[in-house]
């Protein structure tokens, strides 16, 4: 467990300080997924979990061809992902779920929440797993990190950015004050450095403002063999948190992009019943296209 130090930057302790009966441990257990762990990190210890089967790969596929990192979204840690993340590693895929700092069971650093922050984890976790490629989803807020992760560290992404219910463009949105899931409450009234993350998130955080992250993927070359990037935008039509318009707007700075629009879904379409296994055929079908 973390000492909370103030070396090499300081940061707030994160779920995994409260008592395991506390009730946000209950509905997002420590061990949701298999093969967790915590990587020490430059700017605070990181859970992370990788599932799927360990060779990583389908028959047809590299080691990095079927490695997919997951990033969650702004208030709702890697438990949005509790459907999705086993659904991908049914079908072959090795998958990377890790909570972004200040988050679930990530440690708050003091420092800005920003695109940064989150590229810069994401790049050196993949480096702790030992992973040199993967293709990148990002779900809501989650998606203005997988944009600028894309744009600003090619190399590390092995063909393919999926962007869910995606941020990043907006220009009007929610407020910290509008997150009402019960995990994003009790997170909020638990970990001071959640509230103090999530405020920064939408001051300084990759929820909007990132037209010309997101101009850069248009035509961009990644990963090791320098291959086109291939887009997936996802989105529901009845989404009150991030519009539907949205996608419009990211397909019109990647006109490449594949859009696919699920017909009734709300921000929740990862979680949802009725959802979450047309957004998990799409990213399937996707990856392995």
């Amino acid at each position: 467990m973390s000492s909370n130090g103030s070396f090499p930057i300081r940061a707030d302790p994160s779920m995994e300080v409260l008592p395991p009966d506390s009730p946000i441990r209950q509905i997002y257990p420590e061990d949701l997924f298999e093969n967790g762990s915590y990587a020490p990190l430059l700017h605070g210890r990181v859970r992370y979990w990788i599932i799927g089967p360990e060779d990583g790969m389908k028959a047809c596929f590299s080691p990095d061809l079927a490695s997919v990192v997951l990033i969650h979204g702004v208030s709702t840690p890697s438990v949005s992902w509790k459907a999705i993340g086993p659904y991908l590693a049914a079908k072959g895929f090795r998958v990377l779920i890790y909570d972004l700092f200040g988050k679930g069971y990530s440690e708050a650093p003091h420092m800005p929440s920003d695109a940064t922050l989150f590229v810069t984890q994401l790049a050196l976790l993949m480096q702790y797993v030992r992973w040199e490629a993967a293709h990148i989803v990002g779900f809501s807020m989650g998606g203005g990190v997988a944009a600028a992760f894309t744009a600003s560290l090619p190399h590390l992404v092995a063909g393919k950015t999926l962007l869910i219910a995606s941020a990043g463009l907006i220009e009007t949105g929610p407020t910290p004050t509008s997150v009402s899931s019960k995990v994003a409450l009790l997170q909020y009234q638990d970990l001071p450095g959640y509230k103090r993350s999530l405020a920064s998130c939408f001051t300084d955080g990759p929820i909007r403002g990132l037209q010309s992250t997101f101009d850069k993927l248009d035509k961009l070359l990644v990963g090791p063999e320098n291959k086109d990037l291939q887009v997936l935008v996802i989105h529901g039509t009845d989404d009150e948190i991030v519009p539907y318009e949205e996608a419009h707007k990211i397909k019109a700075r990647i006109p490449e992009a594949e859009v696919i629009t699920v017909e009734g879904a709300g921000h929740d379409l990862v979680l949802r019943d009725a959802h979450w296994r047309i957004v998990g055929d799409a990213i399937v079908r996707f990856l392995e296209n």
